[in-house]
C-alpha cells in the first residue's frame, strides 16, 4: 500500500507560527506552533540604546539619528527567518513530502528569500493571506481555495 503524501500547511505572520498537516480523513493535525516573545513588547524594550546624535557642521545643533529599520520590524524579520530555517531542517531531513505557505505579502517575501533550494524543491504554493487568526478547523477552505479543481494537499 502506498504510503499517504505529507503536506504540511504553514500559517504564519512575523510573530506567530502554526504547521498543520492534513490527515488522511481530512482534518487537520497540529504539528508545531509557537509565538515570538518579543511581539507584545514595547519598541522601548526591544532596544537598549538611545539613538545615536550627530552635529551639524554649520551650527552648534545636535540631531538624533533615526535607526535604520524599526525594532518590531526587525524582530519579525528575525522570527521569519527562524522559521524558514525550521523549514529547511525539516526538508533536508525529509519529514514532509511539500509544503504551502500561507503569510501575508510583507513576511512573504522574507520567508521565501531565506528558504534553502531543498525547501524551495518541496514548496507547492503559496497565499499572500494572513490566517494566523482562522481557527484550525476553518482553514480547508482557504487550502482548497488556493488548490481549486484539484485534489487538496
Amino acid at each position: 500500500m502506498p504510503r499517504h503524501r505529507l503536506t504540511w500547511i504553514v500559517v504564519a505572520d512575523g510573530a506567530r507560527a502554526r504547521i498543520l498537516a492534513r490527515g488522511e480523513q481530512g482534518g487537520f493535525q497540529p504539528i508545531s506552533a509557537w509565538e515570538s516573545a518579543d511581539a507584545h513588547r514595547p519598541s522601548r524594550d526591544l532596544v537598549s540604546d538611545r539613538p545615536g546624535r550627530g552635529q551639524e557642521s554649520a551650527t552648534t545643533a545636535h540631531h538624533a539619528h533615526d535607526p535604520r529599520q524599526d525594532p518590531h520590524e526587525e524582530r519579525k524579520a528575525d522570527f521569519l527567518r527562524d522559521l524558514a530555517e525550521r523549514l529547511n531542517r525539516a526538508a533536508a531531513e525529509n519529514r514532509f513530502d511539500d509544503f504551502v505557505l500561507f503569510v501575508p505579502p510583507r513576511s512573504l517575501g522574507v520567508l521565501r528569500e531565506a528558504l534553502d533550494e531543498g525547501a524551495q524543491a518541496k514548496l507547492r504554493g503559496s497565499a499572500a493571506k494572513d490566517l494566523t487568526k482562522v481557527p484550525t478547523d476553518e482553514l480547508a477552505a482557504h487550502v482548497d481555495e488556493l488548490f481549486p479543481g484539484r485534489a487538496p494537499p
